[in-house]
């Protein structure tokens, strides 16, 4: 699955401003968010496009974590 990039991840901790980190394409923004997941579950995480449009919503992301636990626990 892969989008040209710069794809941005935006995330907000509790009361706090969004913070983003670009990356050179989606893949790579999807590896980030695996990697940081206990982090950033509970901070809104979601993906947009190089104009800013929402790409994949925390709901989606949330989905694609519980599945990707669910074929390494199978």
């Amino acid at each position: 699955m892969t989008t040209q990039g710069p794809v941005t991840l935006r995330w907000r901790a509790a009361g706090a401003a969004p913070q983003t980190e670009t990356f050179s394409d989606l893949d790579a923004a999807l590896d980030a968010v695996e990697d940081r997941w206990e982090e950033l579950q509970h901070q809104a995480p979601q993906i947009l496009d190089a104009r800013r449009i929402l790409l994949i919503t925390t709901e989606q992301l949330q989905a694609a974590m519980v599945e990707g636990e669910e074929d390494e626990a199978g």
